[in-house]
Order: C-alpha cells, then structure tokens, then sequence
C-alpha cells in the first residue's frame, strides 16, 4: 500500500467530518482540527497576551491532498464553527501529494495584516498622486 493511500485512509478513520467551501462549491469530507497552543504559535507570528486582551486564535488543519485548499478564500466548517484559511501547504513526498496542512482563524474575524496605516501614509507622502 502506498504512502498517500496509508495517510488517506488514516485521515478518513480517525479524521472529523468537515465542509470546505471554496469557488461557490461544498466538499464534504475528513480532516484532523486542532487549537495551536500558545508554543505553536510563536512559530506561526502569534502573540502572548497573559490578560487575554486579544483574540488570536489559530488552528492546525491536516486533510486529504486531493482537496486543495486557497489562502484567504477556503472555510472550513467543523460542528458549527466556522475558520477561514490564512496560509496552507501541500506535503509531498518525493512527487506525490501527501497531505494538505492549513493555519486557519475562526470565520469573519478582523484579518491581522491587510492593513498597515503607517506604510500607506508613508507611500502617500512620498508619491503623492
């Protein structure tokens, strides 16, 4: 049995039942949704906030490499929670696609970095157009 048909089978055992909707279409399938800790996080740009002042939660997807998932476009819902996916990844091995990791955030929360007030002013006062 190869690899891809052990990681396939494993995530549609052991996996949650999940629905992805992307490009106006619904996929149905299995995933593994974890919570980063906070000793994740620091790898992925989290920050520390002992008084829970804000809320950046992320989590860990790992799911079939058949259903390619698009940053900033792709939503997970898993038991009635929605995340939107900010970065993702195909594994391989060798040439094949393994399996297909994403940092999701929950659905419709404000993103992180669209906006940075201080460039954009900076780039007007030196272009002014």
């Amino acid at each position: 049995m190869s690899l891809l048909n052990c990681v396939d089978r494993e995530i549609g055992r052991f996996g949650s039942s999940v629905k992805i909707t992307q490009q106006g279409k619904d996929i149905s399938t299995k995933a593994f949704l974890e919570p980063l800790r906070y000793r994740n996080k620091i790898y992925i740009g989290g920050e520390y906030h002992p008084l829970g002042f804000l809320r950046r939660e992320k989590y860990l997807y790992v799911g079939k490499s058949v259903h390619r998932l698009i940053e900033n476009e792709s939503v997970i819902e898993m038991k009635g929670n929605k995340y939107i996916v900010k970065r993702c990844e195909t594994y391989f091995v060798k040439d094949t696609p393994i399996y297909e990791w994403a940092i999701l955030v929950p659905y419709g929360e404000e993103k992180e970095d669209e906006y940075d007030a201080d460039t954009t002013a900076d780039r007007h006062a030196h272009n002014p157009s």
